[in-house]
């Protein structure tokens, strides 16, 4: 049930008495305002957080910055105690082991109800209801008493807040000029023309308040200073941005030229999805996003017609075996349903963008209603990835959902994109995702789509999907990449550059440039000055292709991350980097990395799912060459220490790091196994079972 209103930050923070109304003009006489500078910074540091616990270090940081006095305990107490008298609730801030927590109610806090009513005024606007829409602006911008948590230090917080619910605000003004606009219909607006004159020199760049001034002017009979304000917007536009008005303000400049009233403000005729009601028929647009696939596509050609399959008729792979040279590695169970989710998962430059978008681009046809493309950066360089939030804008976006038309709900956000491509036959392309969390909300669910997802986690998590787990191609198709992109015709299976760049396509790509860039360095140069350097990695970039720099985000990423399995992850890498072995066991692991079975278990575990190695046997676990080198870099490293230079991956080393029980790693060797009893045989590896034979 609806409470009275009784907390006010959209302004300085405040307290609302009872008989405060409903966040009308009538709330403004129940107003009580807290006097007090720190009462009002702790009020607001409790409602940011309403309903959940503030910690007693939040609450001192909010009120005194990072330099709190000695004294900061008992006087944080007596501004609670004081807090406390000024609610006259004795049940209202409860005391608990590690803070405070303020009780708030729904509708008890004027952010809470003024997003509600921007909520079904957006709601409103898009059902064309504008008598509701002017009615629920109205009610939203009366609580709004001036700028958010007005008054209050930088320390205290609530920037986002403070972004969001003024972003808010002008959408819904928005919405309220096109209601008036559309409830006076072709008579005169004079009485919104100052308003929107104002809006529109506070935000130039903001399209929506220059089209409805615009309409506003034309239909008083401004039509010449209609017109100006279009010229004056789109040489703006132009000369700051490089950019066209958009369909909107192209409409209304037609409208004012042909001096007709006929379209209805903000539902313009354009090719857009609204998110109307009932037996409403949009006209979809036609999306076709994908990016080129890569020109020298080579190989894969088994596990290309497996995913076709998978994504128009076929059975869905229901396991994931170890993959061999070149193929999937996957599995088809007789009868299964058919799939319309793929997952294309392996190490880093392994070509699983390449393979996805080689496949999707010859499927077009078979999803005529368009093609969507994101890229969730998982593991992209420099970038964190994208929110499932921000995809789904993005995708909404794209199918013509004007951005005021967005839920800003994630979850309704997820089910409008359903509701869209639900009668569709729609290709939907996710790639490099960072795990299943991210993807689920941006699954379809109509029969006639389907989506391509690549990761380096096989996303096991992600129910029905079908998962193809890549490998190095095999040495005949490493060969002719070489060729194909190089343009040199006498690199065949058997040449040092197909071992030495591990056949990763991406490392093959990385030589075959060096080759095409040079024509006097012959390929047995180059293979020799990758079989002679320490690590083969500083050889293997070129441009913006970098073989270290792919394997580093992942590590990275481990490294920083606030478990502790990550953490442990990326130590046991580097430990792997000092122990020059065919295969690796947890127990030997954990005993160099100080941290006991279980913990080593749990790190390779997790390497394996990021596809830094590979369990080759139940509880034996090798990685692919080059990331071997990569972990030799990163053991040689933590060697050295801080004090001897930069770090030759992607930023520092975060971790902690207990010292190992070894040797420190030369810079030409890596260290040998005193013990062979501590390494138990990795089952089948007679590489291992000489090398401890030999030590």
């Amino acid at each position: 049930m609806r409470r009275e209103l009784r907390f006010g930050l959209l302004g300085t923070p405040v307290l609302y008495g009872e008989g405060s109304g409903e966040g009308t003009c009538s709330a403004r006489p129940g107003v009580r305002a807290v006097g007090s500078p720190k009462l009002r910074t702790l009020l607001a540091a409790l409602l940011l957080d309403a309903g959940r616990v503030v910690s007693v270090d939040g609450l001192k940081d909010a009120l005194w910055g990072g330099t709190p006095p000695v004294s900061a305990q008992p006087s944080l107490h007596n501004h609670v105690a004081r807090l406390r008298r000024l609610l006259d609730d004795p049940g209202r801030l409860v005391t608990v082991p590690t803070g405070y927590l303020l009780r708030v109610d729904d509708g008890e806090l004027d952010v809470h109800r003024f997003d509600s009513l921007v909520a079904s005024a957006r709601t409103a606007h898009t059902g064309r209801d504008w008598e509701r829409v002017v009615r629920c602006c109205a009610d939203a911008l009366a609580l709004w008493r001036g700028a958010p948590l007005a008054g209050l230090p930088p320390e205290a917080g609530g920037y986002a807040l403070i972004r969001r619910v003024q972003e808010a605000r002008l959408l819904l003004l928005e919405c309220r000029y096109d209601a008036e606009l559309a409830l006076l219909g072709g008579r005169p607006a004079a009485g919104l023309v100052p308003e929107l004159a104002a809006l529109a020199a506070e935000h130039p760049l903001r399209e929506a308040y220059h089209r409805q001034l615009m309409l506003a002017l034309h239909r008083t009979g401004r039509r010449a200073e209609a017109l100006a304000v279009h010229r004056d917007l789109r040489t703006r536009l132009a000369e700051e941005l490089g950019i066209e008005p958009g369909p909107g303000v192209r409409e209304a400049h037609v409208e004012v030229l042909r001096g007709t009233d006929e379209p209805v403000p903000g539902q313009r005729p354009r090719r857009r999805v609204p998110a109307g009601g009932p037996g409403a028929s949009p006209v979809v647009l036609r999306p076709a996003q994908l990016p080129a696939a890569p020109v020298h596509f080579t190989g894969r050609g088994e596990v290309g017609d497996e995913l076709r399959r998978a994504l128009t008729s076929g059975a869905r792979p229901t396991r994931a075996a170890a993959p061999g040279p070149g193929s999937s590695g996957s599995s088809r169970a007789l009868g299964s349903p058919a799939s319309s989710v793929v997952v294309i998962s392996g190490m880093a430059g392994v070509g699983k963008s390449a393979l996805a978008l080689h496949v999707a681009q010859g499927l077009t046809e078979r999803f005529c209603n368009g093609q969507l493309y994101v890229n969730l950066h998982g593991a992209t360089p420099g970038r964190a990835p994208l929110t499932s939030a921000q995809a789904l804008g993005t995708l909404l976006r794209d199918l013509g959902i004007a951005p005021r038309d967005v839920p800003e709900r994630q979850d309704a956000a997820a089910a409008l994109l359903r509701s869209l491509l639900a009668p569709t036959r729609t290709l939907l392309v996710l790639d490099d995702a960072a795990n299943a969390a991210q993807v689920r909300p941006l699954l379809p669910a109509g029969p006639g789509c389907a989506v391509i997802v690549t990761s380096r986690s096989p996303l096991t998590a992600l129910d029905g999907a079908a998962r193809f787990p890549l490998a190095p191609l095999t040495g005949e198709d490493s060969a002719a990449l070489l060729r194909a992109v190089s343009g040199r015709d006498d690199l065949d299976a058997g040449h040092p550059l197909v071992t030495l760049t591990g056949r990763l396509p991406l490392a093959l790509r990385v030589v075959a440039a060096r080759l095409a860039a040079r024509g006097a360095l012959t390929p047995d140069a180059l293979a020799g000055r990758l079989a002679a350097a320490d690590s083969r990695l500083a050889q293997l970039e070129y441009d913006d292709l970098s073989v270290r720099r792919s394997l580093a985000v992942a590590h990275d990423g481990l490294a920083a991350s606030g478990r502790e399995t990550d953490r442990d992850a990326a130590l046991v890498l580097r430990r792997i980097g000092a122990l020059d072995l065919p295969g690796y066991r947890a127990a030997r692991l954990a005993r160099l990395a100080g941290i006991d079975v279980r913990r080593a278990e749990a790190a390779l575990d997790r390497l394996v799912e990021v596809s830094l190695l590979e369990e080759t046997a139940y509880g034996c676990y090798a990685p692919h060459d080059l990331v071997r080198d990569f972990a030799r870099e990163l053991a040689r490293e933590s060697a050295r220490g801080p004090a001897s230079g930069p770090t030759p991956v992607s930023g520092p080393l975060p971790v902690s790091e207990p010292a190992p029980t070894l040797l420190p790693v030369p810079e030409s060797a890596s260290v040998s196994e005193p013990a062979p009893t501590l390494l138990p045989e990795c089952a089948g590896e007679s590489g291992l079972r000489g090398h401890l034979a030999s030590a």
